[in-house]
């Protein structure tokens, strides 16, 4: 991936009057590099949900100065992506759990590659003390640039433009020829999602412990306590007899990509919230 190594030289920053504005593919030739990473880790068995979050957690590392990519594409090792993936899995997996790492060799020694990268020490209770702005960050990555990043027809329009453009120039050297024309989807310009998906994308199925259930202050007070304000609403289950608990309900996020973080690849996850249990999946609506 050393050629790749350029598209780190300048930041992409909004262009100035006299400029184009920035298209997609411009958004994808900078990001060669994680599109790379993520291509890697892929074909290595890494389901694409995780994968996607572990490369969207290298961008943002970078943005706080651990530049994780820079390593990884100077290093002579092959296999130090796959090193530092599996760092980046153990990050995810401390910045969503419930309690802080244990001092001493699980904290101070689980992430040796990574905490290498900078001067002053790193460990992962430094994930989990900051976790809401790291699922933050990571999510705001994947909301935004991770949408072309990770998006399989748009990566696979570039790679067929590019190679029908290196045909053209080929032939071009004997006579003149048209070069192809950049297709609508790379050429139009590069647009952060405004709005929100709708609510269905951004929600999640949860069920508790028969006559154990949990309010809706308490699941927006956890969540929020986690990750800050991530929660858009929550909806419980509506019972028929006064007495009776509600058994499931619905989270809506405030970003899908909580979800992604969320599960982490896993179909279900468990939460334990004041002594009570809550089981979490992404929630499918019924077709009618």
């Amino acid at each position: 991936m050393t050629d790749l190594l350029f598209h780190r030289s300048s930041a992409l920053s909004p262009p100035p009057p006299t400029m184009a504005p920035v298209s997609v593919r411009d958004i994808l030739a900078f990001h060669k590099i994680d599109r790379a990473m993520y291509d890697k880790l892929v074909a290595h068995g890494t389901a694409p949900e995780v994968a996607r979050n572990i490369v969207a957690l290298f961008m943002w590392l970078e943005l706080i100065g651990i530049n994780v990519v820079n390593h990884i594409v100077a290093h002579p090792d092959p296999y130090i992506l796959l090193r530092l993936a599996a760092e980046a899995q153990t990050i995810l997996d401390c910045i969503c759990r419930e309690s802080p790492p244990r001092t001493g060799a699980e904290s101070g020694l689980a992430i040796p590659l990574t905490a290498s990268l900078v001067a002053e020490p790193l460990d992962l209770r430094f994930f989990h003390c900051n976790r809401d702005v790291a699922v933050r960050g990571v999510a705001e990555t994947l909301e935004g640039v991770g949408a072309v990043i990770f998006h399989d027809g748009l990566n696979a329009a570039l790679a067929e433009y590019e190679a029908a453009l290196q045909a053209a120039e080929g032939r071009a050297r004997n006579w003149r020829e048209k070069k192809p024309a950049l297709p609508a989807e790379l050429a139009r310009p590069y647009v952060v999602r405004s709005a929100p998906p709708p609510e269905d994308a951004r929600s999640m199925f949860i069920t508790f412990s028969k006559g154990y259930p949990l309010s809706r202050e308490e699941i927006v007070e956890y969540f929020t306590e986690k990750w800050g304000n991530c929660v858009e609403r929550v909806m419980m289950e509506k019972t028929t007899a006064p007495t009776a608990a509600p058994v499931y309900g619905r989270i809506v996020f405030t970003s899908e990509a909580f979800i992604g973080l969320v599960l982490n690849g896993n179909q279900v996850v468990k939460f334990t919230i004041r002594g009570r249990q809550l089981w979490a999946r992404k929630y499918q609506q019924r077709r009618k």
